[in-house]
């Protein structure tokens, strides 16, 4: 008996709609819920499984065209998780990941010396396997869902637009307050072509998520597609503070490939994979038997 499809209760509308967004930066748009429920069942068959917490069930599919990835929580023949993402050979140093909800896992990003560089809040492809614990130090591969982003041809042209204000409602005429006039600090303020704020670092834990205001300097950039649906989409190796992360754009917003020396960022939706942290494996032969 195949998987009856994705348990909506439970999975929430606000969920399912970060899923939807996300799926078309990795050439995996879906129209509606039926078209995700055939999505799903097409992949299951050729995902591999990580391991098994708490009754779910976790795999991971991987399109070997594009890259891009799915990570399927399953329980009771129900899809109860879905975390889109895309393969990275990128390799950031997390101390202290650890999650602070049901979705999101927090931790410093350190440097070779161990010194911390920023914080970040993500989610997890094996989050179900991490549980309660709190890893020490791991190399993680840290993808960013460009969920609304902008591309600058270089760092003059970033720090001159609205893009770079760190209020976008910012008045460019407004008068600086004293203490900025003061220190001959910059009016208003802006972003560097290289910051980066993890809002859920700062949010209570209940509430955290994994977006961000992320700016970087693309490196290289590729055009892509994935073999499962047909759709393009574009991937782009971007330096920011502290680390680099592989932005995912879909191609329906964003006709130009951004070139190596641009500015891109603007708010993203963050996925980390640990590949170290899986469980016994075992049970796979019999598991995919058992969606046949």
């Amino acid at each position: 008996m195949p998987v009856v499809g994705i348990a909506r209760s439970g999975f929430g509308e606000a969920r399912e709609l970060c899923v939807a967004s996300n799926l078309a930066c990795v050439g995996l748009a879906v129209a509606d819920h039926d078209e995700l429920d055939r999505l799903v069942a097409a992949v299951l068959p050729a995902a591999r499984m990580l391991g098994s917490a708490d009754g779910i069930d976790v795999l991971l599919w991987e399109d070997s065209n594009s890259g891009a990835r799915l990570m399927i929580g399953v329980r009771a023949r129900q899809v109860v998780d879905l975390l889109p993402s895309v393969a990275s050979s990128g390799r950031t140093r997390l101390r202290d990941l650890r999650m602070v909800n049901d979705e999101v896992a927090t931790a410093a990003v350190v440097d070779e010396d161990g010194e911390q560089l920023t914080s970040i809040a993500l989610e997890l492809e094996q989050r179900h396997l991490l549980g309660r614990a709190t890893l020490g130090e791991v190399n993680a591969a840290v993808v960013a869902c460009g969920v609304s982003v902008t591309s600058f041809p270089d760092e003059n042209a970033f720090s001159e637009s609205r893009g770079s204000l760190l209020d976008p409602n910012a008045e460019n005429a407004s008068e600086p307050p004293a203490h900025f006039a003061e220190r001959g600090w910059t009016w208003p303020p802006r972003m560097a072509a290289q910051s980066f704020f993890s809002h859920g670092v700062f949010s209570e834990p209940a509430a955290a998520q994994a977006t961000a205001r992320l700016y970087g300097v693309v490196s290289e950039s590729t055009r892509r597609t994935t073999a499962q649906t047909g759709q393009t989409f574009m991937v782009a190796r971007v330096r920011t503070i502290g680390f680099e992360v592989d932005v995912c754009l879909s191609a329906d917003e964003h006709e130009e490939l951004p070139e190596p020396g641009a500015v891109l960022g603007g708010q993203v939706f963050l996925v980390g994979s640990v590949p170290t942290l899986t469980t016994r494996t075992g049970r796979w032969r019999r598991w995919s038997r058992r969606w046949s």
